[in-house]
């Protein structure tokens, strides 16, 4: 019995052993010589979100807010804004929903039409503006001033969403310098393979 206990305590002295050994902060390195390093700590604000969360956080307080009246402008092909438009609240996408698409209720059956807005199971996450679905792609941006952008496509035409209207005869935004870019870029090289040059 000593022989089985004893036996026994070496097994386990034998796994605490090499399992303490191999807890060592020991820097990986792969055979072509790279070195793994530790991800750089992300800054945080005040509330203790990174730049990115912030961001999401501003666009979804905009664009959530019922009393807010944003500006679609609508840009053909070559950059020219066709039409600007005042939008209540804002755009909204095709793929959103209010409704999610797969929905069953508890005995795993989908609901009929008269318990469809009753009690039902679903595999799909609701958003935080409140909808199912997915938005069309799209990037945004705050501007210096804390304006919101947003750039994407939908029908052919590019758009561009603020909350403000943007001057549609003298476009050019100072903070930004959003427009007019290819004018002034075909202007400069102009200049530039005329031997001028500002």
């Amino acid at each position: 019995m000593f022989k089985k206990f004893g036996f026994g305590l070496l097994i386990i002295s034998l796994c605490v052993c090499l399992c303490t050994t191999g807890c060592e902060d020991v820097v990986q390195q792969s055979s072509s010589g790279a070195i793994q390093k530790e991800a750089p700590a992300i800054p945080k604000n005040l509330k203790g979100n990174t730049s990115e969360q912030q961001n999401i956080a501003d666009r979804i307080k905009v664009t959530t807010d019922l009393t807010k009246i944003m500006w679609i402008h609508l840009m053909a092909l070559d950059g020219k804004i066709v039409k600007r438009m005042a939008v209540r609240n804002k755009v909204t996408s095709s793929g959103k929903r209010l409704e999610p698409r797969h929905a069953a209720d508890a005995n795993g059956t989908f609901p009929n039409a008269s318990g469809a807005f009753g009690s039902f199971e679903t595999d799909e996450f609701i958003q935080p503006d409140g909808t199912y679905g997915e938005s069309d792609p799209y990037i945004f941006w705050f501007d210096p001033m804390g304006r919101y952008h947003q750039w994407g496509t939908a029908g052919g035409l590019g758009y561009l969403l603020t909350d403000y209207p943007i001057d549609l005869e003298d476009p050019i935004d100072r903070i930004t310098g959003l427009y007019k870019v290819q004018r002034e870029a075909d202007e400069w090289a102009k200049n530039t393979t005329t031997g001028r040059t500002k």
